[in-house]
Order: C-alpha cells, then sequence, then structure tokens
C-alpha cells in the first residue's frame, strides 16, 4: 500500500483496501457462522422441545423427563429409558408385527410414496386435546445423538399422558400411517372408523365398544370413530366361513413394563379383510389419480379429505 506526500492513499488503492477489509470482516464472519452452525449440530438446542430418544427398530422416540411434557421418570428395568417410553415402544412394535404378519400388510417404509424415508419418528408430548396425531408427508429428521443419515422420516405424535398399557393410542396412530402409505383418501369415517375397529387386539376392553353400522354408504358421510361399527359388520360378512385361525405364538414376546401383554385378542381372522380394503382403496386411489391429473402420492390435503369419493371408495370396500 502507498501513501502520498501529504499521508493520504493514493486514488488507484482506495477501492482495494476498502475491498480487502471487507473481505476480511466478512471471513470472520463466516467462520461465526460455521461455528455455530456445527455446535448446533453438535447438541440439542438448550430451548428443545425433546431432551433424549430412544431407538429400536424403525422406530426413534423422543421425549424429555422435565417441564410440561416430560413423562413419568419410572423405570423399574433401570434401562435409563423411563417404563412410560418402554411401553410406548412396545405398543408401537408390537402392533407393527401383527400388522406386517397376522394381516400381511406391507410397512410403511416399503411403500413407492415412502421410499425416500429412513424411519418413523415418535414424538411424545403434552396435549391439551386428543391423545394422538399422524402425519402423512415425509419431514426433516429431529436432532439426536450420534445421527448419520438425513434422510427424511414419518412422524408420528404422542401425548405424554398416554399411558399404553390402558391406551390404544400408539397402535391407533401407527395404523394410520399404514393407511396414508397405501392410499390417498382421509375422509374421517375411513380412516379414523377403520383405525378405531383395529385398536380391538389391543384394548383391554372386555367388551370393545361397536355402534351400529349404517344401513348404506350413505350414511357413512360425516362420519369418523363411531364408524368403527361399519368395518366390524363389514369385516363379519366378509370372513364368513373362513377358519377362525389363531394369533401366531409369537405375539407372546410383546409384554408391557407391568408384565402384562400386549396384545389380547388372540383371534385375528375377523381382521385380515383389512388387507383387501386398504389394497381396494389404493386401486381406486390410482385410478382417481389418473382421472383429476394429480400425481399419486402428492394429492392436496383438501382432495384427501374430500367427501367426493365416499360413495365409491364405500362400494369399492363392500363388494363381495
Amino acid at each position: 500500500m502507498q501513501i502520498d506526500g501529504i499521508g493520504r492513499y493514493l486514488t488507484s488503492q482506495v477501492f482495494s483496501v476498502i475491498k480487502l477489509e471487507q473481505l476480511m470482516y466478512l471471513l470472520l464472519a463466516l467462520c461465526v457462522l460455521l461455528i455455530q452452525a456445527e455446535s448446533a449440530w453438535a447438541k440439542p438446542h438448550p430451548k428443545a422441545l425433546y431432551t433424549h430418544s430412544a431407538a429400536e427398530g424403525v422406530f426413534r422416540v423422543f421425549y424429555t423427563t422435565e417441564g410440561k411434557h416430560a413423562v413419568p421418570a419410572d423405570d423399574k428395568d433401570g434401562n435409563d429409558v423411563p417404563d412410560r417410553v418402554d411401553d410406548i415402544l412396545m405398543q408401537l412394535k408390537a402392533a407393527d408385527w401383527f400388522y406386517q404378519t397376522q394381516l400381511n400388510l406391507i410397512p410403511p417404509l416399503k411403500h413407492s410414496r415412502y421410499a425416500q424415508s429412513d424411519g418413523i419418528e415418535v414424538h411424545i408430548q403434552h396435549f391439551d386435546q386428543g391423545t394422538g396425531l399422524a402425519f402423512d408427508e415425509p419431514t426433516k429428521p429431529n436432532w439426536y445423538e450420534g445421527q448419520s443419515s438425513s434422510a427424511l422420516t414419518l412422524k408420528i405424535k404422542i401425548g405424554a399422558q398416554v399411558d399404553p398399557r390402558v391406551s390404544t393410542t400408539p397402535a391407533h396412530e401407527l395404523f394410520h400411517v399404514y393407511q396414508y402409505a397405501y392410499s390417498p383418501f382421509k375422509t374421517k369415517w375411513f380412516t379414523e372408523g377403520m383405525a378405531r375397529w383395529l385398536e380391538e387386539p389391543f384394548s383391554r376392553q372386555t367388551g370393545f365398544a361397536v355402534p351400529p353400522s349404517p344401513s348404506s354408504c350413505r350414511e357413512l358421510t360425516g362420519m369418523a370413530y363411531n364408524a368403527n361399527g361399519f368395518f366390524a359388520r363389514l369385516a363379519e360378512r366378509q370372513v364368513k366361513g373362513v377358519d377362525q385361525a389363531a394369533i401366531s405364538n409369537e405375539y407372546r414376546q410383546f409384554v408391557y413394563s407391568d408384565g402384562s401383554p400386549v396384545i389380547r385378542n388372540r383371534l385375528v381372522s375377523r381382521f385380515r379383510p383389512v388387507k383387501t380394503w386398504l389394497e381396494r382403496a389404493a386401486e381406486l386411489g390410482a385410478k382417481e389419480s389418473h382421472r383429476l391429473g394429480v400425481v399419486e402420492g402428492r394429492w392436496p390435503e383438501s382432495l384427501q379429505r374430500s367427501a367426493q369419493f365416499d360413495l365409491t371408495l364405500c362400494e369399492v370396500l363392500t363388494k363381495p
């Protein structure tokens, strides 16, 4: 750098000096950002909702033991994971096993819609209303220690107040993920009615509540959980005369922290029409996608929840 006789920067050098100073500041700022980013990836944000995680199979459960969203701290087996988290994982594993091995359903991650996803995240948090929620669109993974994949994941939320020993919420929400993998239809009588009826194998109720079935397909529109009677009666008709096969003895491996069984109904034949129902819904979804010019697996939410398909969907399910 040169200075003239009266102590001023030479005109030809002024711009270069300014550029050099700005570049130095930019480099320093970039270094700070990189350090912050590395730090953020290395540990969860101090205000993050979850402080712990536990994983088994395709499931990774996120939870906290502090504050509003905390799960009970009881840990009878001393594995450093709260019994509540162990029990939620146990019901999820049992339901996943039941859906795949006893109902012969294709697991969600094997469907083309979720081919880019590598797991199912389960977030345990406080719910002011309701007990669970399942999402149909893959999302970015939550942070966890030792994370090596940035692949998209499917997501379920379970209320921290849910005790799976007396609640079927985990199995119910997981079944929604199966439904979303098969077809685009999210009208409530189809999703909630079927999922509620399929809670029965995991329920402690001695007499599972099933309301009267609608007398026609047109009566289904507007129904939700109370449509479980429709699926119960439909299954009875479609399995009539079929051998009443018992559940595989492998179900005994699924036990809660208090020693009680996860799966309580050992007659599975009455639930096997679920496979046919979901396959028929998948075929109808593909047909409607072609007719409407919508990409399969990319229906807008309003179309997925639309009642315009109710009559056709019901007729497809009820055909012999």
